[in-house]
């Protein structure tokens, strides 16, 4: 294998990577907000409970 066929095999994984990275981290975010939720539902019911 070439230097440049090396190269680009890299830059293929560095960008799938990358994708990777983004969608995981929007769904940190997603159970952020979900967590955050389900807080304020266990405060509610708690206080009134």
């Amino acid at each position: 294998m070439s230097e440049k066929e090396k190269m680009s095999v890299l830059e293929s994984e560095n960008q799938r990577l990358k994708t990777d990275n983004d969608m995981l981290l929007e769904i940190v975010a997603q159970m952020r907000v979900t967590l955050n939720r389900l807080i304020l539902q266990y405060i509610s019911a708690d206080s009134k409970g």
